[in-house]
């Protein structure tokens, strides 16, 4: 008798482990990535290549037909490494965002010219302005 409620309690697992197997629930990871997507108008530094990986700096542009708001950021703290980015700045404006490598403007700099998405070096960035003109 003991022997099928042994049985029986074994087949109840199983049937338990297959049920939480075939529904799988969305980790934190996954959330975390769903609500880590960079929006229009935004401007986005992401950790890995192609638009891919954490956000590490995100940034409302706010594009209008005559113009945009890109407020300088002085110093971020702690640096970042980012290997890609997205700009949302169109090309009719005739700006560049410049990345410096230290706070305050200072340091080694790299470039990202035009709309859209950009890859870049995963050089530091301490400070960042946008260069128009």
């Amino acid at each position: 008798m003991s022997y099928g409620v042994i049985r029986l309690g074994l087949a109840a697992l199983t049937v338990i482990g297959l049920s939480a197997s075939a529904n799988p629930t969305a980790s934190a990871a996954d959330v975390a990535t769903a609500s880590n997507a960079c929006h229009k108008g935004e401007f986005c530094l992401f950790s890995g290549a192609h638009q891919t990986g954490q956000i590490l700096y995100r940034l409302n542009v706010k594009v209008t037909k005559t113009g945009f708001t890109f407020p300088e950021v002085d110093k971020l703290d702690p640096v970042i490494k980012p290997l890609s980015a997205r700009n949302p700045i169109p090309d009719t404006f005739g700006c560049i965002v410049r990345l410096n490598d230290k706070a305050h403007f200072a340091g080694s700099e790299q470039e990202i010219d035009g709309f859209g998405d950009k890859e870049l070096s995963g050089a530091p960035v301490g400070s960042m302005t946008p260069d128009c003109g």
